[in-house]
């Protein structure tokens, strides 16, 4: 199940609008991140720690169907074991419209349709049940505040706070707070063995977000 990608996708969508609260290419180096944990949590991707400081390269190990859409809508563009950042990009371009869709069928988002200048259309996806997203904005700010967080507000706040896009980012100790938590996110704990290979992401989302 693409459970973070899924939470990600609610996190960068503004609820009134229902559109995108950042540029294609933040959202897409994300979304695919959390795409490409979700893949390695099924069983269907490993990524091993790559020689002399190189860039890890992504191995499909189960390339078939996973019954989530998004997840494999994104593990058919994973061929030629690809490098993770290239990897990560076009996961989360594949997974983005899939990922709306089965958020709007869990009830989250709706669609909304309209055209601009009467020609062209144009998709947009407001919120339409906030429980969900709710609970996940309720775990952050725990997590931010000080609570300790668990595996899945950890890395949900890694990937924000990589992008720029964490709430309430503008306070400096919020953004500390998100700092030490990226930092930890990585070092211990299940995330360190169940997803070794990508505690390279934050440092490719930040270098390519500058």
């Amino acid at each position: 199940m693409s459970r973070l990608a899924e939470n990600l996708a609610l996190l960068l969508l503004d609820d009134e609008s229902g559109r995108s609260t950042v540029d294609l290419g933040r959202r897409h180096r994300a979304v695919g991140s959390a795409v490409l944990l979700d893949l390695v949590r099924a069983g269907r991707i490993t990524i091993p720690a790559a020689p002399d400081g190189k860039e890890p390269r992504v191995h499909v190990v189960g390339a078939g169907p996973t019954g989530d859409a998004a997840l494999d809508a994104a593990l058919g563009k994973l061929t030629g074991e690809p490098k993770v950042g290239w990897a990560a990009e076009n996961a989360g371009h594949e997974a983005w419209k899939p990922l709306l869709e089965l958020l709007a069928a869990d009830g989250a988002i709706r669609l909304e349709e309209q055209r601009v200048l009467g020609v062209i259309k144009v998709k947009t996806w407001p919120a339409a049940d906030t429980t969900r997203e709710g609970a996940v904005r309720d775990a952050i700010a725990a997590a931010l505040r000080g609570a300790a967080p668990d595996d899945e507000t950890a890395v949900l706040i890694t990937i924000l706070h990589a992008i720029g896009a964490v709430p309430g980012g503008g306070d400096p100790a919020v953004q500390a707070r998100a700092e030490e938590i990226s930092r930890t996110a990585w070092a211990s704990g299940p995330l360190k063995d169940a997803f070794h290979g990508l505690d390279t992401l934050p440092t490719f989302l930040l270098f390519a977000a500058s």
